[in-house]
C-alpha cells in the first residue's frame, strides 16, 4: 500500500496506542465471555486481539433488529468461505452454512465504557435467549 506522509504519520502515532487499544478489546471480550449466558459464543484466549467477538443466535435478523432498536449495532463478519463468489462451488456444507446463518459480531471497539459493556451483556442475555 502506497500512502502519503500524513497517513503514515497518523499510522505511526496509532501504532504507539495499539497495545493499550488491544488490551481494552481483550477486557471487553473477557467480560462477554464470563457474563454472556449463551451456549455458543467465542472462547476467551489471551492470544487474541478481539477485533470482533462473536455469538451465535438462531434468528439472527430478529436478534440484530432488537439490538439495534436498543441502540446496539451488531454485525455479520464471518461467512462460510465456500459460499463466497471466488470459491463458490456446487458443494453443500450444511454445518458451515448453519453456523454462518447464526453468527453475529458484538461491539468490541476500545471506546466502549463499562456502562456500554454492561448494557450489551444485559441485552444479549435478555434478547439472545429467545433467539
Amino acid at each position: 500500500y502506497y500512502m502519503n506522509e500524513i497517513s503514515a504519520a497518523i499510522g505511526l502515532i496509532q501504532l504507539k496506542k495499539l497495545d493499550v487499544l488491544n488490551q481494552k478489546r481483550k477486557n471487553t471480550a473477557k467480560e462477554y465471555h464470563n457474563r454472556i449466558h449463551l451456549k455458543n459464543k467465542m472462547p476467551f484466549s489471551n492470544d487474541c486481539s478481539y477485533h470482533y467477538y462473536w455469538i451465535r443466535v438462531k434468528n439472527r435478523s430478529e436478534f440484530m433488529r432488537k439490538m439495534r432498536k436498543n441502540g446496539i449495532e451488531t454485525g455479520i463478519h464471518y461467512k462460510p468461505v465456500h459460499l463466497m463468489s471466488y470459491y463458490k462451488k456446487k458443494m453443500k456444507l450444511p454445518i458451515s452454512e448453519l453456523i454462518g446463518d447464526e453468527i453475529v459480531s458484538l461491539p468490541t471497539h476500545p471506546n466502549l465504557n463499562e456502562k456500554n459493556v454492561n448494557k450489551i451483556i444485559s441485552l444479549v442475555n435478555k434478547i439472545g435467549k429467545d433467539y
